[in-house]
């Protein structure tokens, strides 16, 4: 029997850690503001097979630990607009772009390592990795795929009218601005050089010092319910 799963990407992402496998497929009815893994689902063959992200978190305090996401993990900028979206809620799917209005970009070192290759320490307003096109409601990673085996990493560095900008390119749908790397990988490892809060689908954690980041390929199959996707209701 499927397991229906009524909210966002932050109710699935609750759920996925108390699951184990072999994982019941997953039906989702998408009642949440950002919607990113539905918007990804709906124009696809249903269920779809997507790869999950096992994300392994060293905090500032305490024991590691690990999680499951099926969209994203930030630190930084993004991490910071997130919370601020909370401010917002009652726009549902703009709040998030209501706070990128009230958030300016700060700079700070982050390392990066990407499938086994040496470490790199990068200057950056905030790390973003993804495994669905969508973040907030709007597609930001175009060539993302939420079953390809791959999860995409955008590196910001942006000051805040650069990044309002990229914001905007992105809610047009016209994407022709974008000033960020995007790198696809199936294994990273993040470090900011000092203790950073972390956001994990949508949900804020404590600050941390390293995650490591695993692509798990079609490890969950999923779907939206066909009730309440109207056509178009979640592509932007």
């Amino acid at each position: 029997m499927p397991l229906i799963v009524s909210g966002g990407d932050g109710t699935l992402f609750h759920h996925l850690q108390k699951l184990r496998p072999p994982y019941p497929e997953i039906v989702i009815v998408p009642k949440g503001r950002g919607n990113a893994l539905a918007r990804d689902l709906a124009p696809l063959p249903q269920p779809v097979a997507i790869d999950l992200l096992q994300v392994r978190v060293q905090p500032a305090s305490g024991a590691p630990f690990t999680r499951l996401c099926a969209s994203s993990v930030s630190f930084g900028y993004p991490t910071t607009v997130t919370r601020r979206a909370l401010w917002f809620h009652r726009l549902r799917r703009l709040s998030y772009a209501a706070a990128s209005l009230v958030t300016l970009p700060a700079r700070r070192e982050i390392s990066i390592a990407f499938d086994g290759a040496p470490a790199v320490t990068r200057h950056l307003t905030g790390v973003l990795v993804n495994n669905t096109r969508h973040v907030g409601g709007f597609v930001a990673f175009p060539h993302a795929s939420c079953h390809d085996g791959l999860a995409d990493c955008m590196e910001l560095a942006s000051s805040f009218l650069p990044q309002l900008a990229h914001h905007l390119s992105a809610m047009s749908g016209l994407h022709l601005y974008r000033p960020a790397r995007i790198t696809q990988f199936r294994r990273a490892i993040l470090a900011p050089s000092a203790p950073s809060p972390l956001m994990l689908d949508g949900e804020l954690l404590p600050p941390a010092t390293r995650v490591e980041i695993q692509v798990i390929p079609a490890a969950l199959r999923c779907s939206t319910a066909p009730s309440v996707r109207p056509a178009g209701e979640y592509n932007t």
